[in-house]
């Protein structure tokens, strides 16, 4: 039997044309398993193999394969470079609910070479969806009950945290609440008091200390316990050091830093330090009059210091004034 010449040339030209497609771009699709029960998930995966010329484009997978596979979600996408040849994996998870032989169709893939548009496909693929066993000759069973999980703490903390937000919130309108109705009250409470100068709340606490003579009654450490915290606090409110955090020696060195009006009052600082110091951790005595006199010298220290701090701030502001 001979074949028709013209059947034999252009079967020859299909497969040349097919060869050279191949060498081109190859297309497959392939499933991780041809069979599945209903509501199972296999993986549906397009492999693209084309040279590196080559601009491609991949089919757009939606919802579904046919009408009765159904596209889950996307699992990955991949892209490489393997001898020159570009290599493009995209796997899909899908699922089946009627039974039967399902028919995935080709995948279309378009692509460009030499200005020229073809589509390469894929073989089409049969997945086997296979419906489960029932034994009729069993009895039907009840509907097993719902699990009883036990809570975990991460499941919790939400809750809690929005408990604890809740009662702080609830606590905070309580708390303006209560005190809008205390200021309507009485408006003074919540007034803002201004704050007093250095030198007055010092002198205000050696007068107490004065009037209290507590060294006539022999409570002598106490009064130079008393009489250095009121002069430490003094020099932390006007000069803004550490006082009450630092040696005697450290308060001195700062002190001589600050001081550049009068170097007679480094020693009068110096000398009520250390006295008191010697009183109250070596048990020095000293003489009812040198107690009196260390009292003045307090009340002398903050008035010369106080005088000085704030005839430096008259002449800085007006010298700022004088600059505008």
């Amino acid at each position: 039997m001979r074949f028709p010449r013209n059947l034999i040339i252009s079967s020859l030209l299909c497969l040349l044309a097919t060869s050279a497609q191949a060498q081109l771009i190859s297309v497959m699709s392939q499933v991780s398993s041809d069979s599945m029960m209903i509501g199972d998930q296999v993986i549906f995966n397009i492999h693209v193999e084309a040279a590196e010329n080559i601009v491609f484009t991949l089919p757009l997978v939606k919802d579904t394969l046919n009408s009765n596979i159904e596209v889950l979600f996307s699992i990955s996408s991949d892209t490489t470079l393997l001898a020159g040849r570009q290599v493009v994996d995209h796997s899909y998870m899908i699922t089946g609910f009627e039974q039967g032989m399902q028919l995935v169709p080709p995948q279309p893939v378009v692509y460009t070479f030499d200005n020229t548009t073809d589509t390469a496909l894929s073989m089409p693929l049969i997945i086997h969806v296979i419906e489960p066993a029932v034994d009729t000759t069993q009895q039907i069973k009840p509907i097993k009950p719902p699990i009883n999980t036990p809570l975990t703490f991460k499941e919790v903390l939400p809750w809690i945290a929005l408990g604890m937000g809740g009662w702080m919130l609830a606590t905070l309108i309580i708390a303006l609440a209560w005190m809008y109705r205390q200021r309507s009250k009485d408006p003074k409470i919540f007034a803002i008091k201004p704050q007093e100068p250095a030198h007055v709340i010092a002198f205000r606490e050696l007068d107490r200390l004065k009037e209290e003579k507590i060294w006539e009654s022999g409570q002598i450490k106490q009064f130079y316990t008393r009489l250095t915290e009121i002069t430490r606090h003094y020099i932390e409110r006007q000069y803004g050091i550490p006082a009450m955090e630092r040696t005697t020696g450290e308060i001195l060195d700062a002190f001589r830093k600050s001081n550049i009006e009068d170097s007679l009052l480094d020693e009068m600082l110096k000398e009520l330090l250390e006295l008191s110091d010697l009183v109250k951790f070596a048990k020095e005595d000293p003489l009812p009059v040198d107690n009196q006199t260390n009292l003045n010298a307090a009340y002398l220290f903050v008035q010369k210091t106080y005088s000085f701090f704030y005839s430096e701030k008259l002449e800085l502001k007006e010298e700022d004034m004088r600059n505008d």
